[in-house]
């Protein structure tokens, strides 16, 4: 017993050599994915991706050299750079030192992690497989933020695209044409129509544009306001489903995230019925979330996985005759990984040809757009050189 106490008070104790390690791989991390590249509006969570992904990646490191986890927590919260991570980090030290479980003191901040990442820690604690249950944790935060990253990289071209084109009818629109709006008006009806709409653009542009700011306002609030009906949120849930390039997308994340979240409930042996309630919150589509209800009604009659699985019109019948297969030789939490691994790599070849085809239809816009303004421009000046000789 003695032997075994001393153990616990060394694993107890923070080791100067794995947390200086740590703490320079965490300067080189950091520097890799922060930046302008990562705005904080673009994450889902209160902390972005790229932290929560370098912290669970450090916890398990930490356990697994041997320190304790109160220390490691300790260590990791100073560490920190984003605020909300920080702040619950040490307010996670403070109630595991006075006696608390982990997943019980992460559990109090749930805007940095959510039902999913305590579930799994529940389930490593329960386990005794902590540092394994992390590891697992990290690698699918990880392949959550290399989806994210490529899904931005994808759209960085389109977007820039947008910004030149922009910039190039604002530039038009209030310098040029301006210019020549006294030549322009001699010669009245003869202008071509697209013309005159763009001089009565451009003198709006020019003469009210105090009146945009105002009604951008009213448009975003009543977007907002609209956003906190129930019906808008539904619709629009099952409306994304159904666009012509991003539905595929949609459906592709969605599917991802239901078999991956389940792969790892599963396998951290959560009862089922609480792995399907975590994983529901995960995939935030009314029709996904529809389908874990039901889902939780036949595992609670119990009637099994694989039925509401087969009821479920959007799965494929091979994926559903997988799921039957694996629930009946006892290998569901395999096969649920298997089936992630499949449309995560769906996902990612349909980013890439998402991209390839946005690159020209973008390009196209935009030269039909420049085209249109260059010749609502360049027509009056033939017509007054013509008359002018």
């Amino acid at each position: 017993m003695a032997i075994d106490l001393a153990r616990i008070q060394e694993a107890s104790e923070p080791r100067p050599a794995p947390v200086a390690a740590l703490a320079e791989h965490h300067a080189t991390g950091t520097a890799r994915v922060t930046g302008w590249n990562n705005p904080a509006w673009l994450q889902p969570r209160g902390v972005p991706i790229d932290e929560l992904v370098l912290f669970t990646q450090q916890l398990a490191l930490l356990l697994q050299t041997g320190n304790g986890i109160a220390p490691s927590i300790e260590v990791l919260a100073t560490q920190a750079h984003a605020p909300a991570l920080r702040a619950a980090l040490h307010a996670v030290h403070q109630r595991l030192v006075s006696g608390a479980e982990l997943s019980e003191s992460l559990e109090r901040h749930p805007k940095v992690f959510d039902r999913l990442y305590v579930g799994i820690v529940r389930a490593g604690e329960a386990s005794g497989e902590l540092r394994q249950s992390l590891e697992s944790l990290a690698g699918m935060i990880e392949i959550r933020r290399r989806l994210r990253a490529r899904l931005r990289e994808a759209m960085t071209y389109p977007i820039v695209l947008s910004v030149i084109m922009l910039g190039v009818v604002v530039f038009m629109l209030t310098y040029m044409f301006p210019r020549f709006a006294d030549l322009f008006a001699d010669l009245g009806d003869e202008l071509p129509i697209t013309t005159r709409m763009l001089m009565g653009a451009a003198g709006f542009l020019r003469s009210r544009w105090w009146i945009l700011p105002p009604i951008a306002g009213a448009v975003g609030y009543g977007i907002h306001r609209l956003w906190q009906m129930e019906v808008v949120r539904e619709g629009w849930d099952r409306l994304k489903l159904n666009l012509p390039l991003a539905g595929r997308l949609y459906k592709e994340a969605y599917l991802y995230q239901l078999f991956a979240s389940l792969s790892l409930l599963l396998g951290s042996h959560v009862p089922h019925l609480d792995a399907i309630r975590i994983a529901r919150e995960a995939v935030r589509n009314v029709r996904y979330q529809a389908f874990f209800d039901r889902l939780a009604e036949l595992v609670e009659a119990g009637r099994g996985v694989s039925q509401a699985f087969v009821e479920a019109p959007f799965l494929p019948g091979a994926v559903k005759l997988v799921v039957a297969t694996g629930e009946t030789s006892g290998a569901l939490p395999l096969v649920m990984g298997r089936l992630s691994e499949r449309y995560r790599e769906e996902l990612e070849s349909d980013i890439r040809r998402m991209s390839t085809m946005l690159e020209p239809i973008m390009l196209v816009i935009m030269g039909l757009v420049v085209g249109l303004i260059a010749v609502s421009f360049i027509t009056p000046l033939f017509k007054l050189s013509r008359a002018v000789h």
